[in-house]
């Protein structure tokens, strides 16, 4: 059974591996992609501080509609804090990518998409479809998933592979051979760094299982909050990593995204909102409906929220009313994690220094992947020598005996 589980972990290593190494690579590339952008876009994503106040949602839904004619805004992002900018999301129009621009929250003047946006966008595509045609719908997703499904495989196994005899001592299990050359270094480093980032992969593969299967998804949420999400009703995760570019997010069934309804006021709602919490929020995501009726929907991060996805879910009815408020500090863990599979994805769930270890970790993928292909060759070259030996006559196989002790 050992020699089974042996010969499928270095199969999918070889394999499944150089998907992985990718994922890896570019997971850690999209770690602080935000962060990046703000930095290079000065005046894009960040603006000046003014005395006048920012216009309310429906006067920069206005100026927008101006500016980008036709266009149906689908989210509209606004920050608590004075010095960043509204975020607007497009709609999809003819089966392209959602684009997005920020506007200047005083004004209203569309200032663009940020800088290394298209960039980001691209490492994006390649990290969750590897950039095959369909994005979202065609063959990528599955692909990734596969690759997933593979990492639990091999995280599992190669723990189990590498059990030491003396599992009671520490430096057997977290100490590298450094000062060994050749095959032991190569081992030493491959099952030393998989013990460091065991539990991190572990995490990584079952998170990012959430955006490739349905089923896994409804099973998940099954199993932490007691019920599966409705048809209509997105999983609060639905930020996930590109969102923007999923072609199924925040996309209710049986509608077309390019339908243009009369505008539903949003200001009422927002103004409600910002009377229940007191003006104090870092950011409040508006989804500004397509025809009157259904209750605006808000998503808040509060200012002490431990993550970018710690969202508040509120629903405003047009006219100000409250319909419906669901706090993240106030729910079980089962509900928030589930509201968290991208924080905890990207370790931001586990604050600064979890979010660094993640991107690290994510680094080191094409270490296991070089380290195996290293070990896979020096066993290969090995059962040729040992075939070439045993085709020899004794008495050649005797000369090249070494005569000191046998070093493993």
């Amino acid at each position: 059974m050992k020699r089974a589980l042996f010969q499928l972990h270095w199969f999918l290593g070889l394999t499944a591996g150089i998907v992985l190494m990718v994922l890896g690579v570019t997971g850690a590339m999209l770690t602080f992609a935000d962060e990046i952008m703000a930095v290079l876009s000065p005046g894009i994503v960040t603006v000046a501080p003014r005395a006048e106040p920012r216009l309310t949602p429906d006067a920069l839904l206005a100026r927008v509609r101006e500016a980008a004619p036709g266009r149906r805004v689908a989210l509209l992002t606004l920050s608590g804090e004075p010095d960043r900018a509204a975020r607007v999301r497009f709609a999809l129009e003819g089966g392209g990518r959602r684009e997005s621009t920020y506007v200047d929250p005083y004004d209203g003047r569309v200032l663009g998409p940020a800088r290394g946006e298209a960039a980001f966008g691209v490492v994006l595509r390649l990290h969750r479809w590897l950039t095959l045609p369909g994005d979202g719908n065609g063959y990528g997703r599955p692909i990734t998933g596969a690759c997933l499904l593979a990492l639990l495989y091999l995280a599992l196994s190669g723990l189990y592979l590498r059990w030491p005899r003396r599992a009671g001592d520490w430096r057997v299990w977290l100490k590298p051979a450094l000062s060994r050359p050749g095959r032991p270094l190569y081992w030493s480093l491959h099952v030393v760094a998989g013990t460091w980032v065991l539990l991190v992969y572990l995490t990584i593969a079952l998170t990012g299982l959430w955006w490739s299967y349905g089923w896994y998804r409804d099973g998940a949420s099954y199993l932490l909050t007691g019920r599966i999400p409705r048809a209509e009703e997105p999983p609060r995760a639905e930020a996930s990593p590109g969102a923007e570019g999923n072609p199924g997010a925040e996309r209710p069934p049986g509608r077309r995204e390019g339908g243009h309804g009369a505008a539903v006021p949003l200001d009422p709602a927002f103004a409600a909102f910002v009377a229940a919490t007191g003006d104090r929020y870092a950011e409040a995501l508006l989804v500004p409906p397509r025809e009157a009726g259904p209750a605006i929907r808000i998503r808040a991060v509060a200012p002490d929220a431990p993550h970018r996805q710690a969202r508040d879910e509120w629903r405003i009815r047009a006219d100000g009313t409250v319909e419906s408020r669901d706090l993240y500090a106030a729910r079980a863990l089962g509900e928030r994690l589930t509201g968290s599979v991208l924080a905890l994805h990207e370790g931001r769930f586990f604050g600064l220094p979890g979010t660094l270890l993640f991107m690290l970790a994510a680094l080191a993928m094409p270490l296991f992947g070089v380290t195996g292909l290293l070990l896979y060759l020096g066993r290969r070259r090995g059962r040729r020598r040992a075939a070439v030996r045993a085709a020899r006559p004794p008495r050649e196989q005797a000369r090249e005996l070494p005569s000191g002790p046998l070093r493993h």
